[in-house]
């Protein structure tokens, strides 16, 4: 789906209710100053340490939204990289002092990008890095982030090549704990829901409406999430919903991923056709 164009700028909110699907890109996304003093620290240490990394079969590319070649304005760009790459990176350190307190201060562009990256993504999938040792957020306190030292490139690159990859294992981790734990405990008709979701193809990332007690359940497994309503008559409103990463990976091996406890609910055939 193409995204709006530059004079159609898409806040986080409508973006991640229109646009927002359930593919994930190698990519990372990279939030930092874009100050001619801070792009060494990017050629020399973020990107080829980004670009070190294989995941799942594909080298991660590094995308920061200055550097982005298509249309869209750098409103829906920063929205658009962060609810779709693997993880966010961003540096966050202090980039100088407040003219009436003397504290030290942080580049507000990237805590904006910060802030929206999670609200939408695990604390997993966010990596928060910086240079200084200036007293930290309360906010983002327990984000997980890493102090380097840029000055020594060499160094820098590794550590942050391993902190990155730290992230997506303990996300992988995470997910494929959620995995099992959601397809164990299938009942027959969430399966038999999946099944006719799966039928949609990826038409179903756009939006579907279902009902029943058992919708709730899947939310809470993380198979499903909501997208946004539509409204039903002059007075109600029906909620549409999207697999989400983990839904998506259900759906597409629905047999293969169900373990002999669920198969024994309900007729192979039933899921098949």
């Amino acid at each position: 789906m193409s995204l709006q164009q530059e004079d159609e700028q898409v806040h986080p909110n409508p973006f991640l209710k229109t646009y927002w699907g359930s593919e994930i890109r190698p990519e990372v996304f990279v939030a930092m100053s874009f100050a001619d003093e801070y792009q060494s620290r990017f050629d020399d240490v973020i990107k080829p340490a980004i670009e070190a990394i294989s995941h799942q079969g594909k080298t991660l590319s590094a995308i920061r939204v200055d550097l982005s070649a298509s249309g869209d304005s750098i409103l829906t760009s920063i929205v658009d990289g962060i609810a779709h790459s693997e993880i966010v990176v961003a540096d966050v350190s202090t980039i100088g002092n407040d003219s009436k307190t003397g504290r030290r201060y942080r580049n507000g562009n990237v805590m904006y990008e910060v802030g929206v990256a999670l609200a939408c993504r695990q604390p997993s999938e966010v990596l928060l890095i910086r240079d200084d040792h200036d007293p930290f957020l309360f906010d983002v306190s327990t984000i997980p982030h890493l102090q380097i030292d840029f000055s020594d490139a060499g160094t820098a690159r590794k550590d942050l090549s391993g902190a990155i990859q730290g992230r997506l294992d303990e996300r992988d981790h995470i997910n494929d704990a959620r995995l099992q734990l959601a397809i164990t405990t299938l009942t027959p008709d969430e399966l038999e829901t999946l099944r006719s979701v799966r039928s949609m193809g990826n038409a179903a990332n756009s939006g579907f409406t279902i009902t029943g007690n058992f919708v709730g359940r899947l939310v809470d497994k993380g198979l499903i999430s909501v997208r946004g309503h539509i409204q039903k008559d002059g007075q109600n409103s029906e909620l549409v919903y999207r697999p989400t990463r983990i839904g998506r990976v259900v759906l597409d091996n629905l047999w293969s991923l169900l373990p002999q406890v669920v198969v024994a609910r309900v007729n192979r055939s039933e899921i098949d056709n």
